[in-house]
């Protein structure tokens, strides 16, 4: 899957553009740059459509022609963002172990991204709820599809526990409980540390070791094998580290420091 400069999903193996559609492709690119920008520093309820066609230097009718709103542009942006967290988790996901430990290597992709790209983590939470109404319904169609391609790696990994038997679920919902509490845990806990309540109000100091414990704690309680106690999961998340995200750990946790967080 490739991003053109509008945030629309293309598929890999589109013919040459034209020189004119790159053209329009290199000029998305810039709005989107300049609108990121604005977003990012003025937050969304500061910036508007008047302060990126300003900055763009693009005229207000060409702007409006290729996006509707700004929530509409929000919308391309946070495609943007979350294909590149979504190719963290499709390296993840190729991790060789046992689901559980996969699970875990899903998890670090998705800490890495919100940790080392804080502002594409600004942008999905913006993103979310009335903005998406506003934006045009093709967009919103495309970060969707995204959304669920995402989180289909991780039902996978839970598809895969079942049928190797490390993990019982008489049903479906079974699964769905896990990946809604899953899902709702990393994305709320990380909206929170986000927004300085978890250091501030909380003042917990090591948040994202509390919420591995917490997964794994909740993965125990679910029947989830091999249990915590059962296996060395520090030295899984190092592997995971060393194999998968190498120059990401090491940006992340420094030279050397494969361990990182751990419960």
């Amino acid at each position: 899957m490739t991003i053109t400069g509008t945030g629309i999903p293309t598929a890999a193996s589109s013919p040459p553009l034209s020189r004119k559609q790159q053209e329009l492709r290199e000029r998305d690119s810039h709005i989107l740059r300049v609108a990121r920008q604005l977003a990012l520093e003025l937050g969304y309820h500061g910036f508007t459509m008047d302060h990126v066609a300003k900055a763009s230097e693009c005229p207000k009718g060409t702007l409006y022609h290729r996006f509707i709103s700004k929530e509409d542009i929000l919308v391309a942006l946070a495609t943007e963002s979350l294909t590149r967290r979504f190719e963290l988790m499709r390296r993840a996901s190729a991790f060789q172990g046992r689901p559980r430990e996969r699970a875990l290597a899903l998890g670090e992709a998705v800490g890495i991204f919100t940790r080392l790209n804080p502002s594409d983590s600004r942008i999905l939470h913006m993103a979310t709820g009335p903005v998406r109404e506003k934006a045009a319904p093709e967009r919103v169609v495309n970060l969707f599809t995204l959304e669920r391609e995402t989180v289909e790696i991780y039902r996978d990994v839970l598809r895969e526990a079942v049928r190797v038997g490390d993990l019982e679920a008489e049903t479906d919902s079974i699964l769905d409980e896990i990946t809604l509490g899953t899902w709702g845990l990393v994305d709320g806990v990380y909206t929170l540390i986000e927004g300085g309540i978890v250091e501030h109000s909380l003042r917990i100091d090591s948040p994202f070791s509390q919420v591995w414990c917490f997964f794994n704690r909740t993965a125990d309680a679910y029947g989830w094998q091999p249990r915590f106690n059962e296996w060395n999961y520090d030295e899984t998340m190092a592997t995971i580290r060393k194999q998968i995200f190498p120059e990401e750990a090491q940006a992340l946790y420094g030279e050397g420091q494969w361990y990182g967080d751990h419960c």
